[in-house]
Parts: structure tokens; C-alpha cells; sequence
């Protein structure tokens, strides 16, 4: 009880002398206009706020075999359990298979345009050099990076499932996303097809999406995803998602 009373008194204290003390930080205040904000998901708790979802694919080419799960370590990979793991296979040839999340609460400027740097770090067993069926297992799935004021989510039109905003198609970015490179890993296609499990290996891409315009109210969506041009199965442990977002140069009032 003495320890209660002595924080509520602390806390009286502190609240009276920011409020006569006129350049006291008002916790409400956002950031200054040229204040850049670093958000960074590691998944050591789980799902840190992402969700996942698929989309660019019929009804009949849906994949029947998607995983999304978290607290789980490639295989062969000594790097703990606090991964992301999606893996899907591609029917349709162009099976987009993202994370997303909801950014509230960071101090951005409602309606104002921001340049949103990703960097990613992920497990890939898709080796450098492979062909495959489509396209090849690493060089034909691309990692794409986006950010927009609106959810990213699946809309079926005439049985057609296409993301809600525009990510472009596979090896090109669009206005809500830019292509950070492939997810081959760096391991020569000869070295991985001798283990009778393709090897995973780290790997990490950078991109940036640039004037993106926040909602009103402060919030923005993030996703990271793999648009594949691959028609076999794509495996991805994400363990990390890094966004910096810095006010566009444009849009700096001052």
C-alpha cells in the first residue's frame, strides 16, 4: 500500500510540473514535421500484430496447402523460433502469399505523404541457379514491399482474386508496393540439389516505397509478401520486418 501511494504521489509530482513547465513534451504532440519513425517486428512474441493472407488466383487454382505460422525455426538452421513461417504452393502461376499488418499510434501526420524503407530478413531454401517449373524457385518469386492508407485485402471479381490495392505483377512493382529483389539464396543450385532437403539460408532485401499518403486519422497499412512466377511450392521464414518512415520531401511543411 506505502509503495501505491508513494508512485501516485511521484506521478502527481511529475503531472504538476510538466504542467508549469511550458516546454515540458506534450506525450499527445506528434513528432516534428521532418521526424522520421522507425518501427521494427521481430516475432519474438508471436505474430508482433501481422496477419497473413493469399491472393492472384481462381477458385479452382486457390493453394489447398497454405502454412502461416510463428514460434517456429527453419529447418537445419541453429537461429531460435521466433519466425513467421508462410509456404504455399502456386497453381495459379502468380499466387501472391503476404503478411500485413496495421500501423496506429506511431506519431504520423494525418494526410501526410511519407517515403516507407523496408528491410527484410528471412530463411529461404530456394537456391541460386535452379530452373523450375514457370520460372525458377528463387529468381522467379520476387519479395515485394509496400505501404498505403488502405488494408491490403483479397477482392474476388468474376471469380478472380486480385489484391485491393496495387501491388503490380510479379517482377513490377505499383503505386502501393516496389519489388526489394528475389529470394534465392545465395546457395549454387549443384551444392543445394546435393542434400536431400534444399539448405535454408538467411538472406535480407531493402526497398522503399515513396509518398505514402497516411489516413487522416494517422494509421497505414504495411505488408511484405512473395508475388511467384514459380510454379512450385515457395517456403519463407520471415525474422524481421524494419520500416523507416521519413517524411517525403515534398510534403515538409516545416
Amino acid at each position: 500500500m506505502r509503495r501505491t501511494v508513494v508512485a501516485l504521489l511521484l506521478a502527481l509530482s511529475s503531472v504538476s510540473a510538466c504542467a508549469d513547465d511550458p516546454a515540458a513534451p506534450d506525450a499527445t504532440t506528434p513528432p516534428p514535421d521532418d521526424a522520421a519513425v522507425t518501427l521494427s517486428y521481430d516475432f519474438e512474441e508471436g505474430s508482433d500484430g501481422w496477419a497473413s493472407e493469399v491472393t492472384d488466383h481462381t477458385a479452382a487454382t486457390r493453394p489447398q496447402d497454405v502454412v502461416s505460422r510463428t514460434g517456429v525455426s527453419p529447418p537445419g538452421l541453429d537461429a531460435g523460433t521466433d519466425f513467421f513461417h508462410l509456404a504455399a504452393s502456386n497453381p495459379s502461376d502468380d499466387v501472391f502469399l503476404y503478411l500485413f499488418r496495421e500501423v496506429t499510434d506511431a506519431g504520423l501526420h494525418g494526410g501526410r505523404s511519407y517515403d516507407a524503407a523496408f528491410t527484410v530478413a528471412f530463411a529461404s531454401d530456394a537456391p541460386t541457379g535452379c530452373a523450375g517449373i514457370g520460372g525458377a524457385p528463387g529468381e522467379a518469386v520476387y519479395l515485394k514491399v509496400g505501404a498505403t492508407a488502405d488494408q491490403p485485402v483479397p477482392v474476388t471479381t468474376d471469380g478472380d482474386s486480385r489484391l485491393s490495392v496495387d501491388k503490380g505483377g510479379q517482377s513490377q512493382g505499383g503505386t502501393a508496393a516496389v519489388v526489394a529483389g528475389t529470394i534465392d539464396n545465395g546457395i549454387p543450385c549443384e551444392q543445394a540439389l546435393e542434400s536431400d532437403q534444399a539448405p535454408y539460408a538467411m538472406v535480407t532485401r531493402t526497398g522503399t516505397v515513396e509518398d505514402v499518403t497516411v489516413a487522416e486519422d494517422g494509421s497505414l497499412w504495411l505488408f511484405v509478401g512473395t508475388d511467384s512466377g514459380f510454379e512450385g511450392r515457395t517456403s519463407i521464414y520471415y525474422d524481421r520486418i524494419e520500416v523507416t518512415l521519413t517524411p517525403a520531401a515534398g510534403d515538409i511543411t516545416g
